[in-house]
């Protein structure tokens, strides 16, 4: 599967969490990413992968505020890690979310899979919950994870953990 992993802000994919991330997608991309100096890093990101037929998109924070606007336009699963969309240290200019003709919002059709972690003093995780709520129809595919074992940096064995539920989930 192709898979699309966007790092947080001022951050990188490590080594360790690309193998974690190889035993579960045999096809990862993984721009380095700027946010500082791209406002528009989701509209970049839309046009430079638009004709790549990315299946999956997970992020981490900053990323994981990307990644969750990209799936929504991509129409694709989306894993993301303490998404950043309640507050942003920098500016980022985020998309309107596709309408359909009569104004009503465009249902996620794909799982997406939000992980909150209850200890993140960078994006508290009860400030994320009702903008997830209202971006969402009730029937659309929403699965939150309330970690109270996780802060704002996603150990190893946790982003395993998470990967694999959200692979097993998605293949099937």
């Amino acid at each position: 599967m192709k898979t699309l992993y966007l790092h947080g802000l001022d951050s990188f994919l490590s080594d360790e969490k690309r193998v974690i991330l190889e035993k579960y997608t045999d096809n990862l991309i993984a721009p380095s990413i700027d946010y500082r100096k791209d406002p528009y890093t989701i509209q970049t990101l839309l046009k430079r992968y638009q004709n790549q037929k990315i299946e999956l998109v997970i992020g981490s924070s900053m990323g994981g505020l990307t990644a969750y606007y990209l799936s929504w336009f991509w129409q694709i699963p989306c894993l993301a890690f303490n998404p950043a969309l309640p507050y942003r240290s920098i500016i980022q200019e985020l998309p309107a979310l596709p309408t359909m003709v009569n104004n009503e919002k465009n249902p996620r059709k794909e799982y997406l899979r939000v992980i909150l972690g209850r200890h993140d003093d960078t994006i508290n995780p009860f400030d994320t919950l009702p903008i997830l709520m209202s971006d969402m129809n009730e029937n659309e595919p929403l699965s939150i994870h309330l970690r109270n074992d996780l802060a704002h940096q996603i150990p190893f064995d946790i982003f395993d953990e998470e990967l694999n539920y959200f692979f097993e989930k998605v293949k099937k």
